[in-house]
């Protein structure tokens, strides 16, 4: 007769060894993939109110020049602080669209997130690369044309605005815009690298009126395609925001060291 174990409890019985594994275990997708929720119609509707918020933008400064006379390198100043309010008027928009029809926040869902690189390295990128470009622009041997950003640096205080605004503000605007609205529905479309290659050269077309040459909108879309693999390699448009400040303040480094400000 087997002896009757007095404490059972103690000496559970033998379980099966498949429950002994965990559970399997589903990881995240990559930081890669995006997962969006907005479409064309979105994008071209808030293309359109930037339109329309910078032509409101412009008369709202012509009026403010009428009341107040002021000269033409004062109203200079004047036209920039009115192009980035009407950014804000556009993406205050754009956060009421994403609110009305998916219940969605802008910023997160643009992707505006922390990124594993920390932000001065984003920034020194972000420099190399301008000076990068910039060899390359000797090579081309970019001619030295009069363009309407020629004529804003001519004025030492529009040039000091302009340097603060175009290492804070633009860099977020436009990559909030570019990379982070536009960039995500091109690679959905075509493909990653055409989907990049495509937002970048979208970027470099928009600054054609400003630089007034193929070769410096050849270069703008260059430097937009790093900012769009950096987008999509961390997964975050801030990272590639910070990357553009990185750029754009070697570009203001550049010119003030080389030439000193203008008078």
């Amino acid at each position: 007769m087997s002896e009757v174990d007095p404490n059972p409890s103690e000496n559970p019985a033998p379980q099966n060894d498949a429950l002994d594994y965990p559970p399997p275990q589903f990881t995240q997708p990559p930081a890669t993939t995006d997962e969006i929720f907005w479409g064309w119609h979105d994008f071209f509707l808030f293309l359109f109110i930037t339109v329309l918020a910078l032509g409101l933008a412009m008369l709202a400064a012509a009026g403010i020049r009428h009341v107040l006379h002021l000269s033409d390198a004062r109203m200079n100043i004047v036209l920039v602080f009115s192009q980035f309010a009407a950014y804000g008027i556009s993406f205050t928009c754009l956060k009421w669209m994403f609110q009305a029809e998916y219940g969605e926040p802008l910023l997160k869902s643009l992707h505006w997130l922390p990124s594993q690189i920390v932000p001065a390295t984003l920034a020194f990128v972000g420099l190399g690369q301008a000076f990068l470009i910039q060899i390359i622009a000797a090579l081309m041997r970019v001619p030295k044309i009069e363009s309407p950003m020629t004529k804003l640096l001519a004025d030492r205080p529009t040039a000091i605005v302009l340097a603060v605004l175009a290492v804070t503000v633009a860099p977020m605007a436009e990559e909030l815009a570019f990379r982070g609205l536009l960039q995500p529905l091109m690679t959905r479309m075509i493909g990653v690298v055409p989907g990049i290659l495509v937002t970048a050269a979208l970027f470099g077309f928009m600054h054609l009126e400003q630089y007034a040459s193929w070769q410096s909108v050849l270069l703008v879309g260059l430097a937009g395609a790093g900012f769009g693999v950096m987008r999509y390699w961390t997964g975050s448009t801030r990272a590639a925001a910070i990357m553009h400040a990185g750029y754009n303040s070697a570009l203001f480094i550049l010119f003030f060291t080389q030439k000193g400000p203008p008078h």
